[in-house]
């Protein structure tokens, strides 16, 4: 496979054998299939969660993909514009934005975005710390995943919930109360994050390898 590209396709690494990229591209699409199926069954803000990271999974499929897979060559800006928006997305929602309450697990997000952002811009001078710096956090964060830490922290919080008022005058106005509960849903996404995140913890070391 071939270095990162800085413009028209999608980043590969020559220091990968053919097989390997071919069965961690296998691997980030079970992980899309998984919160695609996720996606389709669920309501409310758990379907752009799950949107996000089917987002993220195609995006490092392609990463890995060897050339013989990757016959569409997407541009690298076409990925850079996808996950700028999205990232924006997530930390929109982390903060509370739009009438939503703040969750950590959309902060997580909204940081996994940033390092999606971050691979597919192409080496720059000066990047090799933080590349290695985002990937030790992602090794961290995959055994979080892994150790199911992320759920009890996201369903050991409260409820979130706040007032709305509707309505013109004091006399008039109602309440609406909208809850927001753990986005995390079944256990296989524990499985399907702690792979996503040990990949793309893989492909920040093997870019600084060959960089």
């Amino acid at each position: 496979m071939s270095g990162m590209a800085t413009g028209g396709s999608h980043p590969a690494l020559n220091i990968l054998p053919e097989w390997l990229g071919v069965a961690w591209t296998l691997v980030f699409l079970l992980v899309a299939a998984s919160h695609l199926r996720h996606m389709l069954d669920t309501t409310g803000q758990r379907r752009p969660w799950h949107a996000c990271h089917v987002l993220m999974a195609f995006g490092m499929a392609f990463m890995y993909a060897p050339a013989i897979l990757d016959p569409l060559t997407v541009p690298a800006s076409f990925w850079r514009v996808i996950f700028a928006c999205a990232g924006l997305l997530a930390v929109t929602w982390a903060i509370g934005g739009v009438g939503r309450a703040a969750t950590l697990v959309w902060l997580l997000t909204a940081v996994d975005l940033a390092v999606m952002l971050f691979m597919w811009s192409g080496p720059a001078t000066g990047t090799a710390a933080l590349s290695w710096l985002l990937a030790g956090y992602l090794l961290v964060e995959a055994a979080m995943w892994t150790f199911d830490i992320y759920r009890r922290l996201d369903g050991a919080a409260p409820v979130i919930s706040w007032q709305a008022f509707t309505g013109t005058g004091g006399a008039t106005a109602t309440i609406t109360r909208v809850s927001v509960g753990s986005l995390l849903g079944e256990l296989d996404i524990s499985v399907s994050m702690s792979a996503m995140t040990v990949g793309m913890a893989y492909m920040l070391v093997a870019l600084q390898l060959i960089a």
